[in-house]
């Protein structure tokens, strides 16, 4: 996965060019809303992108607002980035400034919510179709309501199936849940060789969704008050 510096759109991001306003739901899914770029600062530090609407209305988002823009740059990929919405105006036009409050990623479109993080499960098990499970070492990068990335030491195959146990910060009841390889890619430049596997959870309950998504609510508001205290220094 290629990552931007924080402030700097991907090369050949312009003005005009259509772009999808990601906005969370209240259970972390993200519902995408076509809208374009009209303007961005030369350091990238603000967005403007029109205000979409659903059905004669304005989609419903608010000033502190997280949503996600992803746009396509053409000859190259899609590419999202996490936003805090600075300002909503009507007058002269509907727009949305917004704000990056994270990395630009070059990568597939998400329906869920994620944030970046480095966690040992207390548990990871390869389950076979046949046999019984083995023991695995590894590390989560990232995480989301509908899976997690997970770095390992060895490539798996894809539709392998995972067990995993693992307790989040800040909260005191473990999680366990079932994932299966979706994605497989190595690690640039590193030394020992590490493969980074793209897991899709298999039927999260819903407390065990629902404590997933405060999570990454929590982390990406702490990412952009950090980032606001960061700017004003």
């Amino acid at each position: 996965m290629v990552q931007q510096p924080v402030t700097q759109p991907p090369k050949g991001f312009t003005i005009w060019q259509a772009a999808e306003l990601g906005v969370p739901s209240r259970n972390g899914r993200l519902t995408w809303h076509r809208t374009r770029v009209e303007d961005f600062s030369h350091d990238g530090q603000q967005i403007i992108v029109g205000w979409p609407m659903v059905q004669l209305a304005y989609v419903s988002v608010h000033r502190g607002d997280l949503v996600y823009l992803g746009t396509t740059v053409p000859d190259d990929a899609l590419y999202v980035v996490p936003c805090e919405v600075l300002t909503t105006l009507l007058e002269p036009q509907a727009r949305l400034v917004l704000a990056p409050v994270g990395p630009w990623e070059r990568m597939q479109r998400r329906e869920h919510c994620r944030v970046s993080l480095t966690l040992v499960p207390t548990e990871l098990l390869l389950l076979p179709a046949q046999g019984d499970p083995q023991p695995l070492k590894g590390t989560i990068m990232d995480l989301s309501a509908g899976g997690l990335r997970l770095r390992l030491p060895q490539s798996l195959r894809l539709g392998d199936r995972l067990a995993l146990r693992f307790t989040l910060p800040g909260q005191p009841q473990a999680i366990s849940a079932v994932a299966v390889v979706r994605r497989i890619a190595p690690v640039e430049h590193a030394d020992p060789p590490r493969w980074d596997h793209g897991c899709q959870f298999e039927r999260l309950d819903r407390r065990t969704e629902d404590a997933i998504v405060r999570f990454v609510f929590q982390r990406q508001r702490e990412l952009a008050k950090q980032l606001r205290s960061d700017t004003r220094h």
